[in-house]
């Protein structure tokens, strides 16, 4: 029975319904990928875990469910893992065994900061939420200039190279070790201005330039001082190591594979290419910063963003860039070299995040945090074992293991009757199984909540205060119903482009110097631009989808500007008909975007992601307005004792790590039958360890394509 627990979020019903929910949103996240992708799997479990609490000011705040939800799985998004998956199917024993911890690592990380968003939503008064909002603002304003000066900041150093997002990437000078850094650094510009617009009648404002300045001719003279004495040069080859191995023989010519000088190195690009300008650039850093440590006041939740945005910069700095250069042995501490380093500077937001929690009496959301990190690491490394197991069936792999050899009529007997089988689409197996594990983690940390936060009580002045921010209730659900989803739908204008009528969405321009270039196609505005002479009313598909979206978003901000006027009548009073009126409509509008996305390129291979995805939206369609009741009523009883849950929790996630990981590699070894190294077939592996590791055999080379 579904209705067999006392509390309504614990539920067998409510816990498939989350887990449903970020499973749904994990199958389209697998398709629209990165961060953008990830925050909307998050923030549907987080409206679930809302509609389903059984608490009315937990529904209340649904719509900050959502944001932060969306916010804390964004993170982990940026996190590279492919590589890891491929370490475990290696058949390299080392290699398989540190990716499952690596697998259980970045799982944790994500679900840490996605149960951290949710639970910072469900554990802070609304007002503290609402004060959040206005220096988050500032915090993605800065994101938003970042990408407009990214790009023409890297050419500028760099004139005349050629870089782009995908395989050129790391020709960018701004290209540091794959990673983030740069959205790290904005962030903290975002709340360096909010503080400064915060404290507008102080004036110590003023006294920023003179730290900027200070910060300067520090580092000037600390540079000026190094040069002097002859150590510059030293100091900086010290702190240097190359991203490879220059002394791996290519093993076809017993040569040196590749030039040291053609390979990365641990810094920027444009910190070898200036040199001279890297003392005044990290004086200045510095500078600002020991001004706003001294003055800056980074009030209402601002300091939460500058802890884990400096806890990314400093984990990052610590680990790969310096910690390598004390194991260059083994590629130094990087997770997938040659790829993304980004698990580094996520670490360093989740101890931020973890660290800013416990010292501003929110210890609730870093307990909340730690046990959903430890379900989605014990999920993302279960899963993928659970995928292996399901692919040994009629596997060629373990045929060619114990000897049965390819082409010998056993060989090709079984893996014909097999082969519909292995070439199911797995990996969304793996995405959606994993993202269904996802969403119990977050049942299980606001599960864990619900009964040991207080019920929030609202005093007259509290209220006051609310009615004055009440903008931040619809900025949050507007900005998941029509912003989050503008980011993800907006990438299947691309897809259509490239899949559909060549004729009608590309337009072929040839230039003088005879070469060609195919461009998006400007389309015509009804009548007026069909006029004769009339021939700048244009867009291309992608100006027609935004004039489209802009045009839906101003029509719900007038709707929104009246319901706080008078109420519209169909939009409902109850907290908990808002909230599942929200979840079903952001999940059908990516179920219905994700499959418009899939339907140009339509195989068979797409039933196992788009219609398990449709099903499973159906199910949540019936759970959402079934399972939930208007009034429960269960006992709260608030937690006094958080340290000691606390140090129990990390004791598990260490045990729950070295066991699991043990049990997923022995039985996958067990299973595959592996042979000797020196026999195994390494045709398309990965491995991290070894003499053919991957950081060895394939690294990124600066006249090459990134890897």
């Amino acid at each position: 029975m579904l209705l067999t627990n006392p509390i309504p979020i614990r539920r067998t019903g409510s816990v498939l319904l989350i887990g449903i929910a970020l499973s749904i949103g994990w199958g389209i996240r697998g398709n629209f990928g990165h961060e953008y992708g990830a925050a909307f799997a998050g923030c549907l479990a987080a409206i679930a875990a809302a509609v389903l609490s059984g608490r009315e000011d937990w529904r209340d705040k649904v719509g900050y469910f959502a944001l932060f939800g969306a916010i804390g799985w964004g993170f982990g998004a940026t996190q590279s893992y492919m590589q890891v998956i491929a370490y475990t199917q290696s058949g390299h024993a080392s290699s398989q065994f540190y990716g499952y911890i690596a697998l259980f690592y970045i799982g944790f990380l994500w679900a840490a900061l996605g149960g951290a968003g949710t639970s910072f939503a469900a554990v802070a008064t609304k007002e503290r939420i609402t004060k959040a909002i206005l220096p988050l603002l500032f915090v993605l304003g800065a994101w938003m200039l970042q990408d407009l000066v990214e790009d023409p900041l890297g050419r500028w150093l760099e004139e005349g190279v050629k870089f782009d997002s995908t395989w050129a990437r790391h020709k960018n000078p701004l290209y540091w070790f794959d990673s983030d850094y740069l959205p790290a650094i904005f962030a903290l510009i975002g709340v360096a201005a909010y503080d400064l617009y915060e404290r507008k009648g102080d004036k110590t404002r003023w006294y920023l330039p003179a730290f900027a300045v200070g910060g300067v001719l520090s580092g000037l003279t600390f540079q000026w001082i190094l040069r002097s004495l002859g150590l510059e040069n030293k100091l900086a080859n010290a702190l240097t190591f190359v991203q490879g191995d220059p002394t791996f023989l290519n093993p076809e010519t017993g040569k040196q594979a590749f030039e040291a000088s053609n390979m990365l190195n641990n810094w920027p690009q444009f910190f070898n290419d200036y040199p001279q300008h890297i003392g005044w650039f990290v004086g200045l850093f510095f500078g600002i910063v020991v001004y706003f440590k001294v003055f800056g006041k980074l009030r209402n939740g601002a300091s939460l963003f500058a802890y884990m945005s400096l806890g990314f910069l400093a984990a990052f700095v610590a680990l790969p860039v310096l910690g390598s250069l004390l194991f260059p042995q083994i590629g130094g501490i990087r997770m997938t070299p040659p790829r993304s380093d980004n698990w580094a500077g996520i670490t360093g937001v989740f101890l931020g995040m973890s660290l800013w929690m416990w010292k501003n009496k929110l210890k609730p959301v870093a307990i909340a945090s730690l046990i959903s990190g430890m379900v989605g690491g014990l999920g993302f490394a279960g899963i993928q074992c659970i995928k292996q197991i399901f692919t040994s069936f009629g596997s060629p792999q373990i045929l060619e293991n114990k000897g049965i050899l390819p082409g010998s009529p056993e060989f090709v007997s079984i893996a014909n009757a097999w082969s519909r089988w292995q070439g199911q689409n797995w990996h969304s197996f793996l995405e959606q199984s994993y993202g269904f594990v996802n969403g119990i983690a977050i049942a299980v940390a606001l599960g864990y909540l619900v009964t040991r936060i207080k019920i929030e009580e609202e005093t007259p002045e509290v209220k006051a205060v609310l009615a004055k921010s009440r903008w931040t209730r619809a900025f949050s659900v507007l900005v998941i119903l029509l912003g989050l989803t503008y980011f993800n739908v907006f990438k299947n204008v691309q897809v259509w482009s490239e899949q559909l009528n060549p004729k009608v969405w590309q337009t072929i321009v040839q230039h003088a110097d005879g070469t060609s270039e195919s461009v998006p196609a400007q389309w015509d505005a009804p009548y007026l631009g069909r006029l004769p002479c009339i021939d700048f009313l244009q867009m291309t598909p992608s100006g027609w989808f935004n004039l489209t979206w802009a045009l839906l978003t101003i029509a719900c901000i007038l709707i929104v500007r009246r319901h706080y006027k008078t109420p519209v009548p169909l939009l409902p009073k109850s907290t908990l008909a808002k909230g599942q009126l929200m979840f079903l409509l952001l999940m059908w509008i990516m179920v219905i975007a994700n499959f418009e996305r899939a339907l140009p390129g339509w195989s068979p291979s797409r039933m196992i992601t788009e219609w398990v995805i449709f099903v499973n939206a159906i199910i949540s369609t019936v759970l959402v307005l079934l399972l939930p009741a208007e009034q429960e009523f269960f006992d709260i009883r608030e937690e006094v004792d958080h340290k000691k849950i606390y140090r129990q929790y990390w004791k598990r996630a260490a045990g729950a790590v070295i066991v699991s990981s043990l049990l997923f590699f022995g039985t996958i070894r067990l299973i595959y039958h592996y042979p000797d190294f020196d026999k195994l077939n390494l045709k398309g592996n990965q491995m991290r360890f070894g003499p053919k590791a991957t950081w060895k055999t394939s690294p990124i080379l600066k006249d090459g394509a990134h890897k």
